[in-house]
């Protein structure tokens, strides 16, 4: 797996755990890396991701975010993007569920 790919993922790893922990906030994260290896993390940041990494000079960038029980990252290092993104709390609960019946019919206790 690739640098770039391996920070996505991890980045992914820590913001799924910071949710479940409730340490994470409502606000975008964004984590620039530089040429150099040096990392930055910008908060509430509006500019849009490839704008940013463009002028801060950055080698990949990330945004993390998270809304309604998902948490996303999106990310950019050069032509190449990705987006990794968990479903839902309640939509897991719904596709667990799913085949199961929400009732059970019984007849009379057997004697």
């Amino acid at each position: 797996m690739s640098l770039f790919w391996d920070n996505a993922n991890k980045l992914m790893e820590s913001a799924v755990t910071a949710v479940q922990g409730g340490f994470a906030s409502s606000d975008p994260m964004t984590v620039l890396i530089s040429q150099e290896g040096g990392i930055h993390i910008v908060s509430q940041s509006d500019w849009p991701l490839d704008r940013l990494a463009e002028h801060r000079g950055a080698r990949m960038a990330y945004r993390v975010s998270h809304n309604n029980g998902r948490v996303a990252v999106d990310g950019i290092h050069g032509t190449t993007v990705c987006h990794l993104e968990t479903e839902s709390t309640a939509n897991i609960a719904r596709t667990i569920l799913r085949d199961r019946p929400a009732y059970l019919l019984s007849g009379p206790e057997p004697r």
